[in-house]
């Protein structure tokens, strides 16, 4: 028995066994992320392809809807401004993204300029951008316990209590 006891002490103080057993906790939950992010993926891919479809059949069951210029002419349909609308935003999204407007300074040889280089000149009638408060500044709430209703102070057992009470009273009031 004491043999037995040394051998599966000795086998479950291995240090090999602790590494093996972290590496797979670590594998599990590598796996797991992986599982949710694909389906994460897989959903949403689906969903883009769904919206697709939908508007596809919006278009053959109502049909195109038409804009027309000043003169009355040169119908366009309002879904394909909407596409060219999108995909002018993708391209200024893209003009504007930080490699882009490096490799624009890079070209055009503008250098950073330090505090001291920097001048400010006054412009006359210019107004200054006020800032814009959308919500007031956080306060505490004061809850006044004297505006609550004493009716409202009871706790559920006391009102079962005080209506198991009264329905006593009126059936001893009604027993002859």
């Amino acid at each position: 028995m004491d043999r037995i006891h040394r051998i599966t002490h000795a086998y479950s103080k291995a240090p090999w066994r602790k590494q093996v057993y972290m590496i797979g906790v670590v594998l599990l939950i590598l796996v797991s992320v992986a599982i949710v992010a694909g389906i994460y993926l897989n959903v949403t891919a689906r969903a883009a392809a769904t919206g697709r479809q939908i508007q596809e059949m919006q278009v053959r069951l109502y049909g195109y809807h038409y804009l027309t210029d000043d003169e009355g002419e040169n119908y366009v349909p309002i879904e394909e401004l909407e596409q060219q609308i999108a995909n002018l935003s993708s391209q200024l999204a893209y003009l504007t993204s930080y490699e882009v407007m490096q490799q624009r300074v890079k070209d055009l040889g503008l250098v950073k300029l330090s505090a001291d280089n920097i001048k400010y000149i006054e412009v006359p009638g210019y107004v200054e951008r006020q800032t814009t408060s959308l919500a007031p500044p956080p306060v505490p709430v004061v809850v006044n316990a004297s505006a609550i209703d004493p009716q409202f102070k009871e706790s559920l057992f006391e009102w079962v209590t005080d209506q198991v009470q009264k329905t006593a009273q009126l059936l001893s009031e009604a027993m002859p």
